[in-house]
């Protein structure tokens, strides 16, 4: 349409994937996210010793990671993306020389870039198929696995955290609190049901 005005200049710096301004978004530290990857026999050991690792060939991409980074960990298995988890260290090699390997004697890890986590929320996997993961994953470039933008993180982040009712739970508690009114908290887990015998 020729008479249709062309886009504010600020319009054209909003990414997309980003929560707009007036959406509630997931707060996540300031700064680029990460993707780690792992396979289905992988994963118990990554999330068993807290530690997810890398290729050295990516040891200047995980430059960026600092404590307090958001991380996410993709299954290229099951090509699930997990989270929300911290990084507790930056990247360092090596740190556990045998991580990842058949060898028990190993001295160096098959993914020696590697940082200890922390679960910052525990959420429902994100299947890659879902069409705004998939968007922003397409647009990173580089695969799955590798950096992220802050907008992308927020967004990532986000994701989950409204997946798994976190989202809505942190927006009706600030809401009550900014009104005075008490919020229940949901529960972490349910209580176990009896048994009929």
């Amino acid at each position: 349409n020729e008479d249709q005005e062309p886009p504010k200049m600020d319009e054209l710096l909003t990414d997309f994937r980003c929560p707009r301004p007036d959406e509630e978004s997931w707060p996540v530290m300031p700064g680029p996210g990460f993707i780690f990857g792992c396979s289905s026999d992988t994963m118990d050991e990554c999330l068993g010793r807290g530690l997810f690792g890398l290729p050295a060939h990516m040891k200047a991409s995980a430059s960026s990671i600092v404590p307090g980074s958001t991380i996410f960990l993709f299954n290229v298995t099951d090509r699930l993306l997990f989270g929300i988890f911290e990084a507790r260290t930056p990247a360092i090699m090596n740190m556990e020389p045998t991580a990842f390997s058949k060898n028990p004697k190993a001295t160096s890890s098959p993914f020696p870039v590697q940082i200890r986590i922390r679960v910052s929320l525990e959420c429902p996997p994100l299947e890659d198929t879902d069409p705004i993961l998939s968007d922003i994953l397409r647009s990173r470039g580089s695969g799955r696995i590798g950096p992220l933008t802050f907008a992308q993180t927020e967004a990532i982040a986000t994701m989950l955290a409204s997946q798994c009712g976190a989202l809505q739970y942190m927006t009706e508690y600030r809401r009550g609190a900014k009104d005075g009114i008490g919020v229940i908290a949901p529960p972490i887990a349910l209580p176990p049901r009896s048994i009929p015998k």
